[in-house]
């Protein structure tokens, strides 16, 4: 099995996260009841622009929204990746779309708190020296937390996951199944529980299902965009020692770039005009990638290419 095909197996993966939530009430139902204050009944999937259902889109790693029985909106993150302030700020800016979409609909500022819950697989945040860790609007010099507060999130480190104990895992349904994203598929027998036997049912689906195939394919096209960029470094270096200019790296670059840019828009948007995306700058076709990778629409795109004009 390759790397490729290995990202996109593995259990605690983006994709098979998004795949679970989407095919699994009872996980999701468990995850919504983790955060709720309230019992939770049922729960959908909301935000249909953050998981596009278009017959020749290819799945890409979104969001996981939610909204339960009562009104209550919530997003469900998977992260592999190291969280930074870069990634903070994209958490708090997914539960306030979240509030902005109650705003729209209630026409008024009176809205239902959004919750946040993000599983992370990376290494320990600094300062951050626990399994669990809450964050709410609050008041540094006297520890005073604003009721009803617009948004909270919470962060699971797997890493310091041992600090629950295993007594406190086997015994908790909630904790058991965020103790699978840790396991790198060596599970432990819990066949008297229905719901982690569920769980890795939809596991053997997943792996056997269009969307992992779509899901490779993600992985070969990035593969390749990011190789693509380290080879036309080296061509641009070697182009700008024979010129003696910087501008042969930014050139091989920005060609590589484009070139790709353009493959992927084709593959997505196959009867639109590409010529507005032949002479753009570097940041905008990085912002296009972005989009691309996100699902983005040809809105947000056409809005790119004059951002930075």
């Amino acid at each position: 099995m390759d790397s490729i095909e290995t990202s996109a197996a593995k259990f605690s993966s983006d994709y098979f996260f998004h795949y679970l939530l989407h095919h699994c009430d009872e996980v999701r139902n468990l995850f919504v009841s983790h955060l709720s204050d309230h019992p939770i009944l049922n729960t959908e999937l909301t935000v249909a622009d953050f998981y596009q259902r278009k017959e020749n889109a290819k799945k890409r790693i979104l969001d996981v929204a939610v909204v339960d029985d009562q009104g209550y909106y919530y997003d469900l993150e998977m992260q592999n990746g190291d969280i930074n302030r870069s990634e903070m700020i994209r958490f708090f800016n997914y539960a306030s779309l979240l509030l902005d979409s109650q705003i729209n609909k209630g026409k008024d500022y009176n809205v239902k708190t959004v919750k946040t819950l993000i599983i992370y697989t990376g290494k320990s945040i600094r300062d951050l020296e626990h399994f669990e860790h809450r964050f709410e609007l609050i008041d540094s010099d006297y520890l005073i937390k604003l009721k009803d507060g617009p948004i909270e999130i919470e962060i699971l480190q797997i890493e310091r996951m041992e600090e629950l104990g295993m007594e406190v895992v086997n015994n908790d349904q909630f904790y058991r199944i965020v103790h699978m994203f840790s396991k790198n598929e060596d599970f432990i027998d819990h066949h008297d529980d229905e719901l982690y036997t569920l769980v890795l049912d939809h596991y053997n689906k997943y792996l056997n299902s269009d969307e992992y195939i779509a899901n490779l394919q993600i992985e070969r096209d990035r593969r390749a965009y990011h190789t693509g960029m380290i080879q036309s470094r080296k061509e641009g270096v070697e182009e700008g020692k024979i010129l003696g200019k910087q501008e042969g790296i930014e050139e091989g670059m920005l060609k590589a770039k484009r070139d790709y840019i353009l493959m992927l828009f084709r593959k997505e948007f196959p009867y639109e005009d590409t010529r507005f995306l032949e002479n753009l700058s570097i940041e905008q076709y990085d912002a296009i990638m972005k989009l691309l990778s996100e699902n983005g629409n040809l809105e947000q795109i056409y809005e790119v290419c004059h951002i930075f004009l």
